[in-house]
C-alpha cells in the first residue's frame, strides 16, 4: 500500500469538505484547525472505539467541541494520573513520599 503525501491545511479543508461533507472554511476556521494539528484535531476523532463506528461531524464546530472537551478533560484527569503512577512506581522502590 503506498503511503499518501501529506496534505497542507488548505488540502486537508478541502478533503474533509469534500470527502467527509464537513462544512469548514474560512480563514478563522484554518487557524484553528492548524492549531488542533491533524493527528490531534481531525483524525484522533474519526471513529468511537473501532473503525466501523465512525462519527461524522458536518461542522466545524462539532469536531471542535468534542476537542475542546478532550483537552479540559485530560488537563483536569492528568495531575490525578500522574501523582497514581508515581505511587505505583516509588512505592515498590522503598522511596519515602511525603
Amino acid at each position: 500500500m503506498a503511503k499518501s503525501k501529506p496534505k497542507n491545511i488548505n488540502g486537508l479543508m478541502k478533503y474533509l469538505r469534500d470527502q467527509k461533507g464537513m462544512d469548514i472554511n474560512g480563514s478563522s476556521q484554518k487557524l484553528r484547525l492548524r492549531n488542533m494539528g491533524y493527528y490531534h484535531g481531525y483524525k484522533g476523532y474519526r471513529y468511537i472505539g473501532t473503525p466501523s463506528k465512525t462519527i461524522n461531524f458536518a461542522k466545524f464546530a462539532e469536531l471542535e467541541s468534542v476537542y475542546n472537551f478532550d483537552k479540559k478533560l485530560k488537563a483536569l484527569l492528568y495531575p490525578h494520573v500522574m501523582f497514581i503512577e508515581t505511587a505505583f512506581f516509588v512505592i515498590p522502590l522503598g522511596i519515602s513520599v511525603t
